[in-house]
């Protein structure tokens, strides 16, 4: 498996904690393997002027004295602290290229991160200080969610004055700096603070302000057909020729690891289920698109496979609910997972089959009755496999294998 490529929401959002429109230097990018360019590209960093660059490790976040004559030959500049006492004795030699200074206003980093959290726009004018994130649609409720540094003068009034204002069924306050205000607590109204996580993959969990507001709903969602398993990451993987990867939490489920049917059927799934960006109304899709029996064995195995190999976090009741069944009971059905909550390794790019169904007397020529059925069971099933592979690509996931022929 190829690693993934690093993620820029750590260090920006880390840099939200120290102010409104926080800077990153180039050489600091770099450092974590990030593309200026391709940030600059996707707007959600902007060019500074050099002359405001301050140092990383400057106490007071000042800027500095510069030298740019004396080591220019090696492609260094100097750099002085200018107060008194010093953040640090003497000169510093950095690269020329540190002092490339980006801003990434919390405008577009939250901009940026409406589509990763699935949120509709929330077009509104609010004060400088305050950033509009967008708009949660989720549990039959429509929740606008906003920015703020940290918990300003009249913090309490300020947050129901917004209530009020942006109308919906509740509001979303993210900090980056709380401050003491009180966390995940659902207040009058609806009104919910979450600290802004330094997630990876960009995800707000906004799930916790939900849980908040309705608490009921973590003990219902079992049995609950619509329900959605917020918290929940499905990443799907191959080392090929040796076994298949399923990753629920970013932990490996045990199960799916040598059986090329359950894991393309769980594939499937995954596949109709991202391809929806609607997350309480879609990935339903026909039984029938599974090539399995009538009595739904197949079903039930994948979901057996599931409650057999529970992650922390996750009971097996709770793993066995993540596939549900549509509560019409028309034949329809969906992994409960939020769409960008399920990843595709590029290493399935390279997906080969790994079971071992065939009969291995079959294979070098030995012909016995129990050994002809079971070759024949073993390219039926294969058949199959290939068949689901085929729709799961046509939905976008990105697998591929060698058909039999």
């Amino acid at each position: 498996m190829k690693p993934a490529a690093p993620s820029p929401w750590p260090l920006l959002l880390s840099r939200l904690q120290l102010a409104h429109s926080a800077v990153v230097a180039r050489g600091e990018l770099e450092a974590a393997g990030l593309d200026a360019e391709g940030l600059l590209r996707a707007r959600i960093i902007e060019r500074m002027d050099a002359a405001r660059w301050c140092p990383p490790d400057c106490e007071q976040i000042c800027i500095p004295n510069l030298d740019l004559e004396s080591r220019s030959g090696d492609g260094l500049v100097g750099v002085a602290c200018p107060n008194d006492p010093a953040c640090w004795p003497g000169w510093q030699w950095v690269p020329r290229s540190a002092l490339e200074t980006y801003r990434c206003p919390a405008e577009r980093i939250f901009a940026a991160l409406r589509d990763v959290n699935g949120l509709a726009p929330l077009d509104v004018v609010l004060d400088p200080s305050i950033v509009p994130v967008g708009v949660l649609k989720r549990r039959g409720r429509k929740i606008p969610i906003v920015w703020m540094l940290e918990p300003e003068a009249s913090f309490e009034t300020l947050c129901s004055g917004l209530r009020h204002r942006l109308s919906g069924d509740g509001l979303i306050v993210l900090l980056s700096r709380p401050a003491g205000a009180i966390l995940d607590v659902c207040r009058p109204g609806n009104i919910v603070i979450l600290r802004v996580p330094e997630a990876n993959d960009g995800d707000l969990r906004l799930w916790r302000a939900l849980d908040a507001i309705d608490p009921s709903y973590r003990g219902t969602r079992i049995k609950d057909r619509r329900a959605i398993f917020d918290e929940v990451t499905m990443e799907f993987a191959t080392i090929p020729g040796e076994r298949h990867v399923v990753r629920i939490n970013g932990q490996d489920c045990g199960g799916f690891r040598v059986s090329d049917t359950k894991f393309a059927w769980l594939l499937l799934l995954a596949g109709s289920r991202a391809a929806e960006a609607d997350i309480d109304g879609g990935g339903w899709i026909s039984k029938s698109q599974f090539l399995g029996d009538e009595r739904d064995h197949d079903l039930e195995d994948v979901r057996k496979e599931l409650a057999g190999h529970p992650v922390h976090g996750l009971s097996a009741a709770e793993m066995k609910a993540l596939i549900k069944s549509a509560p019409e009971s028309d034949g329809r059905i969906r992994l409960a997972l939020v769409p960008h909550h399920i990843k595709f390794d590029s290493s399935l790019g390279s997906l080969s089959l790994v079971a071992g169904e065939g009969s291995q007397r079959a294979r070098r020529g030995v012909r016995t009755p129990g050994g002809e059925t079971r070759a024949a069971n073993y390219r039926k099933a294969r058949k199959t496999v290939e068949l689901l592979l085929k729709k799961a690509c046509k939905l976008g996931v990105p697998v591929r294998v060698e058909t039999s022929g």
